[in-house]
């Protein structure tokens, strides 16, 4: 590159003109081989990983294996263990309505629950990590969080054996799946519907507590229901459930006079006809 006068007393730079650069290497040889000529002739030595500088590299995003902690694999099997394990000491004393022998039941129900609420805990942990949790609002969308905070309410709340039965009954399927026991994941939708009902029952339940004014079944029946509601929305399982119901319960809902019965009765059909023509289009 040449300096030269353009005739004002100022310089313009003249690119001089490219050659191209004539290969040494044998014009007979195919371009893959004369690469590896040229290679092997460099003073530095051939190209090879070793050879180039880790800034230079090409960097390739790899997926992380998502191992198992042993210590959270330990708290989720001790968490449904001990759900089972004590869950099911407190159905036989609620159900064979034993006496409540030095706090026994008490203490198996409140335990069952507290097992709950490690294994849902564990079971977060290892998928979200407790550092890296997502939003409140997409927690709430997931069905083990809803659980996780129902338990957590329900330690502190009267002892019912339509609280604890889905928490026993989950953990059962749980541990099955784990030590892979076929004679119980063979009654897997069972179980489900099971699980299912008693939702429902508690529902009834914890309304009928509501209406004679017992301790604070209203705030309880709020919180379930603002859940199940969720689970409706999130839930093909659910909606099915609760779209039957409805199907079952339209003749008899339909002779009802009230006129506010009968505004809230068809606002929930016309809901659920919508949710199923959009899972029909989606």
């Amino acid at each position: 590159m040449t300096s030269v006068s353009n005739g004002t007393n100022t310089f313009v730079e003249a690119v001089a003109p490219i050659v191209p650069k004539v290969s040494s290497a044998d014009p007979s040889l195919p371009a893959k081989e004369e690469q590896e000529t040229q290679g092997t002739n460099d003073p530095k030595g051939p190209i090879t990983n070793e050879t180039v500088p880790k800034s230079e590299k090409k960097k390739r995003l790899v997926r992380k294996t998502n191992s198992t902690n042993p210590i959270k694999l330990k708290i989720w099997l001790a968490g449904h263990a001990v759900t089972v394990g004590f869950g099911v000491i407190s159905l036989l004393f609620q159900i064979l309505f034993l006496p409540n022998f030095y706090y026994i039941n008490t203490i198996s129900y409140r335990l069952s629950l507290l097992g709950a609420v490690a294994a849902l805990t564990a079971t977060f942990s290892h998928v979200f990590g407790l550092e890296y949790l997502p939003a409140f609002s997409t927690l709430v969308s997931h069905q083990n969080f809803q659980y996780l905070i129902l338990a957590s309410v329900w330690i502190f709340t009267f002892k019912s054996i339509f609280k604890i039965i889905p928490y026993v009954l989950i953990s059962l399927l749980q541990i099955s799946k784990h030590l892979n026991i076929e004679p119980v994941l063979k009654e897997k939708a069972l179980l489900a519907t099971v699980i299912a009902y008693d939702e429902l029952v508690l529902i009834a339940y914890l309304l009928l507590r509501t209406l004679f004014f017992r301790g604070s079944s209203g705030y309880q029946l709020t919180i379930f229901l603002v859940f199940y509601w969720l689970r409706i929305l999130y839930n093909k399982e659910t909606r099915v459930l609760f779209e039957t119901i409805v199907e079952r319960l339209d003749g008899k809902v339909s002779k009802i006079e009230n006129p506010k019965v009968q505004h809230v009765w068809t606002r929930t059909k016309q809901f659920l006809d919508a949710k199923e023509h959009d899972n029909h289009n989606a």
